[in-house]
């Protein structure tokens, strides 16, 4: 419906549909409906908390309908969402694109990748893929070697045994993706204690570098085993992971000790060549509380070898 206070010249001249709105556009309302929508798209925000992707682009796409430029739409993206990571990606992957609906295409995926990445400071489960079982730690200390808090992997992902966080040791980050250039510790959510391990005592079955949790942790290295997109920056929920602390490697299997009466399935860390089966199976991975409090987030992957790790 047509507002009765726009008068059209010549209106009885109109045949078609066409016709009347190439009249709507010639008239003074239009530029001034235009102006508007440009300006409400300098300032329109995407806030993930406060809305889903699909709504912003649905909102975003309604005031555009006039811009013809591409590179505007692109520009105007970018300055809606002020995020480190979503900038540097979407820049880099609409680059020679010009169709509008690959524009919000891509906006969306560079969205939903950043859900993906690892935060620091937020909870994350580490599955160890041969065995399936998660790396852990418990309040109980090792009775011989260091006499430190145990580590092992275990059965369940419930009862907070294997919940971690990562904190960043450099101190003067300005964002808080992990990165695999990052060195981090890994601070255990339970007892509060860090990852470590020791060369001056022996793991409890196979005699290797003694891993425990304590007070001071070492500083360690995320290692991609497979990234999924060619090189990785980020540290991501589908990313194949080792870690690592200088020349040694952390590592499970399926050799196991006692404490009291109870059997840990034990955790240690080498120095010996990582080699083997190097073939990827599926496997489901959990991440806890990484974003927007998402208490559980599932998906599949896959890795035959004792060293690997899935974040």
């Amino acid at each position: 419906m047509i507002d009765y206070t726009i008068i059209i010249p010549n209106v009885n001249e109109i045949n078609s549909f066409e016709e009347l709105i190439k009249a709507l556009k010639l008239h003074s309302t239009f530029s001034i409906y235009k102006n508007s929508c440009k300006r409400k798209l300098q300032l329109i925000k995407y806030i993930p908390e406060q809305e889903d992707v699909a709504t912003f682009l649905a909102n975003f796409r309604s005031l555009c309908m006039e811009i013809r430029d591409h590179k505007e739409i692109i520009t105007m993206l970018i300055n809606s969402y002020s995020n480190y990571f979503f900038k540097g990606e979407f820049i880099k992957r609409v680059e020679g694109i010009n169709s509008v609906d690959e524009i919000f295409k891509i906006f969306s995926e560079v969205v939903f990748d950043e859900l993906k990445i690892i935060k620091f400071g937020s909870s994350i489960a580490l599955k160890h893929v041969s065995t399936g079982k998660y790396l852990s730690s418990w309040n109980v200390n090792y009775p011989t070697g260091s006499k430190q808090r145990v580590v092992f992997a275990g059965e369940k992902l419930s009862n907070g045994n294997a919940l971690w966080y990562a904190t960043c040791t450099t101190t003067n980050r300005n964002y808080q993706n992990c990165t695999y250039d990052d060195r981090f510790y890994l601070t255990h959510k339970v007892t509060g204690k860090k990852l470590c391990m020791s060369i001056n005592h022996k793991s409890p079955t196979t005699r290797h570098a003694e891993v425990s949790c304590r007070n001071e942790g070492d500083s360690l290295n995320w290692i991609n085993i497979n990234p999924t997109n060619g090189y990785a920056t980020y540290v991501k929920a589908k990313d194949v992971i080792t870690l690592k602390y200088n020349d040694y490697i952390f590592r499970s299997h399926d050799f196991t000790f006692t404490i009291g009466n109870k059997t840990f399935q034990e955790v240690v860390a080498h120095e010996e060549r990582i080699g083997g089966n190097d073939e990827f199976y599926s496997h489901k991975i959990y991440i806890i509380d990484w974003f927007r409090k998402i208490h559980e987030f599932k998906s599949q992957y896959g890795l035959e070898e004792n060293v690997k790790f899935l974040v």
